[in-house]
């Protein structure tokens, strides 16, 4: 399988992001701009305006997008980074026993509602990124 241009699929994030009236800039609070889009699709998918197929490609250029955020705002010192699932999903790893799965995040935010806000998801990775990096004291 092709090593899939996360770059690429960023900008077309950006640029559907923009024609939203949101301003994708990889911050934290561009997070917010992004959950404010994930809500109004969660309601066309609740009134079943939208396909799987098409839930399935925002989720993946949402996704693609949400990750990238976390890794330049904390995941990438961790050593994290990109790789795909045996079924060619990508997925953030720190090649140990972490991970985390944007994709299927933003999947079950447009899918599920509220419970699966990715404002949340994006905050409680940074916190356990963060706790992760502090030292413990010395004894």
């Amino acid at each position: 399988m092709a090593e899939l241009d996360y770059s690429k699929i960023c900008r077309q994030a950006v640029e559907t992001a923009r024609e939203r009236g949101a301003d994708f800039d990889y911050s934290p609070e561009s997070i917010s701009e992004l959950e404010r889009i994930l809500i109004g699709q969660n309601e066309l998918y609740k009134q079943g305006r939208i396909s799987d197929i098409y839930v399935w490609n925002l989720s993946v250029m949402m996704g693609v997008y949400l990750g990238q955020t976390l890794l330049f705002c904390a995941l990438s010192e961790r050593g994290f980074a990109w790789r795909t699932d045996a079924d060619g999903v990508p997925y953030l790893t720190d090649g140990k026993d972490s991970y985390v799965s944007p994709i299927y995040q933003v999947r079950s935010r447009i899918t599920g509602g509220p419970d699966d806000n990715v404002r949340a998801f994006f905050e409680a990775i940074l916190d356990v990124s963060f706790r992760a990096s502090m030292k413990p004291p010395m004894q």
